[in-house]
């Protein structure tokens, strides 16, 4: 028989350790391999409790002007609405200052402002709508042609709205969102509360990712976390300048024989001494000491510590996406430094905050008011209206001056050329609630106002024999503007601008076609 060979033990087979092979790679210095120790850093992202941002925004104040400063700034100034449906200025002007006063009335800039800043600081918040809609229960959907009333507006912090439901349908356009909240409120009164989304106005904070909607029960992080450790080491570091500071001098005394007095167990002479120089220095304001004695004070140095600080300055501002002279209320410095490329980057920051972030929830909070039965509107949502924020930079009077002389000279070569009319120009700097240097021009044509042709075929009369010319007019006009007429544009061209067929004789220009049918024109 033939015997087997015992099986040999298995061997653990190690797996080659991950190499990473996108970065250089120099085996001499080490960099790049095992060795180097910059291969061993990664990112770990900082996520902070509602609790830790709480503590922060209200015991730092760089903080508190990281949370604040946005929204402040974009509802700093009233929004100016514009309803271009209304042609009567008298009207169209009460219509605005009704709604405007009742946004004022249901608190609408305080209730944003506040729900923006806890966005900011906690990750997360909302606005709950108090509709009268003749629902008995706010879990219901809100039903917008029902609302009768709107009684306040109450402002969310994320931690008090637990999401119960949500939406898993990946059809539906707001997949992957809570639809149905649970009130947790801090006094106990009206915890368990159910309410729908749709009653809400979500501001869902900072998210990075939608990977997985319900982490950290879909709301976003907050903005101290990517600051944390800027503001961690800026503060640590003006920290131990004020503790240096405590010990900028130091008073340093040579006794003789120091060493053998505490060794003979007197440490107290030493105090009497050392005592006695200190009283002696604040009452004649001069040292007496023994010839044998030594006086002197040691000063720490703080060279180049401004520079270290200004350095971590930088380096919060960063973090905290705002200019140095705006987190530090500091002008700026250096030569022919004016600050005024700062303040228009911090201004662009601020209006595209509140073009993302503003308007949004603004806009929706004036449908809603609009909705409303009992509101300025009467539940009927004006056509045509806009909302505009006003400009943050604010030019000077001769700034103005200056702009309003170049628009001027602008509209007169218009006006010269035949490209505006004086009406025109008159309704769009005046005719609003305010100067605009914008020219919007209706180009629809004005069927009272144009150069009527005729409306049926005519026979032009002519002498017997002769062959007669029929002029086909169609019943449509044509608005025929001076720059048309100073132009080779022809009939057939003109009348394709508005869809209209071609003429058989209307291959000839404006100017000229009118020369030749003078009588018919004139007869229409």
């Amino acid at each position: 028989p033939t015997k087997r060979k015992p099986a040999s033990p298995r061997t653990a087979v190690t797996k080659p350790r991950a190499a990473r092979l996108d970065s250089w790679r120099n085996i001499l210095t080490g960099l790049g391999t095992s060795n180097d120790k910059g291969t061993y850093a990664e990112v770990i992202p900082t996520v902070l409790t509602q609790q830790q941002c709480e503590d922060l925004w209200r015991g730092d104040d760089m903080a508190d002007m990281i949370v604040t400063a946005l929204p402040s700034e974009a509802l700093q100034a009233k929004p100016t609405l514009t309803i271009a449906s209304i042609e009567d200025a008298e009207i169209r002007a009460a219509a605005v200052d009704a709604i405007m006063t009742a946004l004022s009335d249901l608190g609408v800039k305080q209730a944003l402002l506040k729900a923006l800043e806890y966005e900011r600081a906690y990750g997360g918040s909302a606005i709950y709508v108090g509709a009268v809609d003749g629902a008995t229960d706010a879990a219901t959907p809100l039903r917008m042609a029902s609302i009768r009333a709107i009684r306040h507006l109450t402002v969310f912090e994320r931690r008090q709205l637990v999401p119960v439901q949500w939406q898993e349908d990946p059809m539906e356009p707001d997949y992957g969102k809570p639809w149905l909240y649970e009130v947790q409120a801090f006094s106990g009164v009206g915890t368990g509360q159910k309410v729908h989304a749709s009653r809400l106005v979500i501001f869902k904070g900072r998210r990075v990712t939608d990977r997985n909607p319900t982490e950290n029960d879909g709301w976003g992080d907050s903005v101290l976390s990517l600051a944390w450790d800027a503001l961690r080491i800026f503060n640590q570091a003006y920290a131990g300048v004020g503790y240096t500071m405590l010990d900028f001098s130091v008073a340093i005394m040579k006794i003789k024989g120091l060493a053998a007095i505490v060794a003979a167990n007197s440490p107290e002479a030493v105090a009497n001494r050392a005592q006695a120089i200190e009283f002696g220095r604040s009452i004649a304001k001069t040292i007496l000491i023994d010839a044998e004695e030594e006086y002197e004070r040691k000063t720490t140095t703080l060279a180049g510590v401004p520079d270290v600080l200004s350095q971590f300055s930088t380096r919060l501002a960063a973090a905290a996406r705002m200019p140095i002279s705006k987190l530090f209320g500091q002008s700026a410095s250096g030569l022919n430094a004016t600050g005024e490329g700062d303040a228009r980057n911090w201004y662009d920051s601020v209006a595209a905050y509140q073009e993302d972030h503003v308007r949004p929830p603004y806009e929706h909070l004036l449908r809603l008011i609009f909705a409303s039965k009992s509101g300025p509107t009467k539940g009927i949502e004006p056509e045509n209206w806009s909302l505009k924020f006003p400009s943050l930079w604010q030019p000077t009077e001769k700034e103005r001056a200056e702009t309003r002389k170049i628009v001027a000279e602008t509209d007169a070569i218009n006006y010269d050329m035949g490209l505006v009319t004086s009406a025109e120009l008159r309704n769009a700097r005046f005719g609003g609630e305010e100067y605009s240097a914008e020219t919007e021009i209706d180009d629809t044509p004005d069927m009272a106002q144009t150069v009527a042709l005729a409306s049926q075929t005519e026979q032009a009369p002519v002498p017997q024999g002769e062959q007669q010319t029929e002029v086909a007019v169609a019943r449509n006009t044509v608005e025929l503007t001076p720059t048309d007429l100073a132009t080779i544009i022809t009939v057939n061209e003109k009348r394709a601008e508005f869809g209209l067929p071609p003429w058989p004789d209307g291959n000839v220009s404006i100017s000229e076609y009118q020369a030749r049918n003078a009588a018919v024109i004139g007869k229409a």
